[in-house]
């Protein structure tokens, strides 16, 4: 095993005090995309915590982290990628020398209070042996979408309600009782949402602080997420946080997740139908890290329309005699074009009949942050294509963005006129050399 943290200049005393907490962060192909999360645990305002990063895998995301100048942080890698968090958070568990063990995603952050406000609860009597913290799920940017949870009380139970890792923490002793993260392809249910539910099972006792305190921009809403890492939201968020020492920024959103009906609306499902791994693998898919087989272009090639999750990116798909896909909650849906090629390449996206003009006229497109240009053929009575170029990896799929005018189909629309709130619907997408 690699250890990579940075090791005491001096001899260490045979005494040393445990930290309060140990904060484990499994971390996978985030880079220098996991600097505002590493920031967030740093900045905290309780002091006394250790940081485990656990690189899942060698890649470069430990390297990022290695050029924080703290001593508080240990990182690690996993020789061998195991594909969800429940081996990194099981190594890092194994080397925690803390009371209690708070988890952080690697692509959430928090509020500085947080440790703080779970330690001010594990402090009372009777101590319970999990905390939960309040939680903002943000919608992919510009989607508008928040949810809360986290909040429990005596409506709010963690028998009903998901509670993300980031918004945990739980008694050592816990750990070593319930037993480990398990592996995914073992259970049913995500691996985070049966971790808990053993602990409920177990006895374990719930609370709560009762604030706001954690930000998740989860991958499962974006889709590709782990093919294109980003950090703009979380560096926005973290800004945010540091400029305004209230509160105030997540009670604006715990009253817009009210207001949407998302307050406490995250629950367990019954997924035992599903089969073991099932919600597994297709989460992989949605996130990127399972692609179909990357396939040389040597000639025109039909990218179809097809039933896999696309997080919040595309709805599902639309069966009619040409089967079609809407954009989504996100206004800025990403297409996965998974040839490989040296060169450019010609697409024409087929869209569906009767779009409105002023719709078509306020889609846009972009590759890796740089905008590609395009042109309609058709009329809207009739199929309309868009054709534009793309630039082909040689190694890896590419991914074309797509700025849509809103997120809505006709269906939902509420008899709006405003074709400004359609989004764009897709049918086959043919793709060629050039």
């Amino acid at each position: 095993m690699e250890f990579c943290g940075r090791r005491p200049a001096h001899p260490v005393s045979l005494v040393t005090k445990k930290p309060f907490f140990s904060v484990i962060i499994a971390t996978y192909r985030r880079g220098e995309h996991i600097r505002p999360t590493i920031l967030s645990a740093l900045e905290q305002s309780f002091g006394d915590f250790e940081v485990i990063v656990v690189a899942d895998g060698c890649d470069e995301t430990a390297n990022a982290v290695e050029t924080f100048a703290s001593s508080k942080i240990s990182t690690y890698r996993l020789p061998i990628h195991s594909g969800s968090q429940s081996a990194p958070n099981n190594f890092g568990i194994a080397r925690a020398k803390g009371r209690y063990v708070a988890y952080l995603g690697h692509d959430d952050v928090w509020r500085p209070e947080h440790l703080a406000s779970l330690a001010e609860v594990f402090e009372r009597c009777p101590s319970p042996q999990v905390v939960a913290s309040g939680c903002v799920y943000h919608g992919p940017a510009g989607s508008g979408i928040y949810f809360v949870t986290g909040l429990l009380d005596d409506e709010h139970g963690a028998a009903d309600h998901f509670l993300p890792p980031s918004a945990l923490a739980h008694t050592r002793e816990l750990f070593d009782a319930v037993g480990p993260w398990p592996e995914p392809h073992t259970v049913s249910p995500p691996v985070d949402d049966e971790f808990v539910l053993r602990a409920v099972r177990a006895g374990a006792t719930f609370a709560s602080t009762g604030k706001v305190t954690v930000h998740k921009f989860a991958a499962g809403h974006r889709y590709l997420s782990y093919l294109q890492p980003a950090s703009l939201e979380q560096t926005a968020i973290l800004s945010t946080l540091r400029d305004h020492a209230s509160a105030s920024d997540s009670n604006d959103l715990l009253d817009a997740a009210k207001n949407q009906g998302r307050y406490m609306a995250m629950k367990h499902h019954d997924v035992e139908a599903f089969g073991k791994g099932y919600l597994f693998e297709r989460n992989r898919s949605n996130k990127g890290l399972r692609t179909p087989p990357l396939r040389p272009l040597d000639g025109k090639e039909i990218i179809a329309q097809t039933e896999e999750p696309r997080g919040l990116d595309w709805h599902e798909l639309e069966h009619s005699e040409r089967p079609y896909r809407w954009s989504g909650p996100s206004p800025k849906p990403r297409v996965l074009i998974p040839f490989k090629g040296d060169g450019p390449a010609r697409l024409k996206l087929k869209v569906m009949p009767g779009t409105p003009p002023d719709v078509l006229a306020a889609v846009s497109f972009d590759q890796e942050g740089r905008t590609v240009p395009h042109v309609f053929i058709g009329s809207p009575s009739a199929d309309s294509v868009v054709e534009l170029e793309v630039q082909l990896r040689p190694d890896d799929c590419s991914v074309l963005g797509i700025t849509t005018p809103q997120m809505f189909r006709p269906s939902e629309r509420m008899q709006s006129s405003d074709t400004r709130l359609l989004g764009i619907a897709l049918s086959d997408i043919e793709v060629a050399p050039l």
